[in-house]
């Protein structure tokens, strides 16, 4: 996800959804080439995953969603919990429900993997911001997550148990 895919949103290129997957931060500097590197290296790992949308051969999309407690730079959770904590979207396929899709096809693929439950912190508001990679609230209540606590003073916890 390269590109296209932050035209309208520059800002969020060359984290390549590092940030929270960081204790420290690469100099800016450097962000794009270490957190390039670092996110292929951890994709080799298995220490971090996502799942991408594809308009035939173009990737349209891309979701991270991984093991809780990889995601070392928020509070430390169950060993079996995951968390969903970045979208993108390439421009021209926003508002087209890519992003609903990539959140189902998640939560069925972490529940496959034996996650017991996931949560994610999106934007309280429905207004768009630079905060927007996280997803939109309704997006999540619509999936079935329930409601928390605000986490700060823009984004609300929702939470997924997977019953048996």
């Amino acid at each position: 996800m390269e590109g296209p895919a932050f035209e309208t949103n520059p800002q969020w290129a060359g984290c390549y959804c590092q940030f929270y997957l960081n204790k420290e931060q690469p100099s800016p500097e450097n962000r794009f080439a270490e957190n390039r590197k670092t996110a292929c290296d951890r994709i080799t790992a298995k220490t971090m995953q996502g799942y991408l949308a594809y308009e035939g051969d173009e990737v349209i999309g891309w979701v991270a969603a991984n093991k809780a407690n990889n995601f070392v730079a928020l509070p430390a959770t169950s060993d079996d919990a995951a968390r969903i904590i970045c979208f993108i979207v390439a421009d021209g396929h926003q508002g087209k429900g890519v992003s609903t899709q990539l959140l189902n096809y998640a939560i069925e693929d972490l529940r496959s993997q034996g996650y017991k439950s996931i949560e994610a912190a999106p934007r309280a508001a429905e207004s768009f911001d630079q905060t927007g990679y996280r997803g939109k609230m309704s997006t999540f209540l619509k999936a079935g997550f329930i409601a928390g606590p605000m986490v700060d003073d823009q984004h609300i916890l929702v939470h997924m148990n997977f019953t048996a």
